[in-house]
């Protein structure tokens, strides 16, 4: 199966499953690299408003991609 086709497949997914999936890749990604979890812990507990992005950039800088 092509990346291609796994991703239309899981576009098709209700929403219910994608969150699903969604966490269980989350969770692969934490127990796969220990320095990404540490990364990840570090930018949620930024308390720096200049280093956040506003959902505003974070929807065009999604679409844009």
């Amino acid at each position: 199966m092509s990346m291609a086709q796994l991703m239309r497949i899981v576009a098709s997914l209700p929403d219910d499953q994608q969150k699903e999936l969604a966490a269980f890749l989350l969770h692969l990604r934490l127990r796969q690299d220990p320095e990404w979890r540490t990364e990840l812990a570090r930018r949620i507990d930024d308390n720096d408003p200049a280093h956040w992005t506003s959902l505003d950039d974070w929807k065009k800088e999604s679409a844009a991609n």
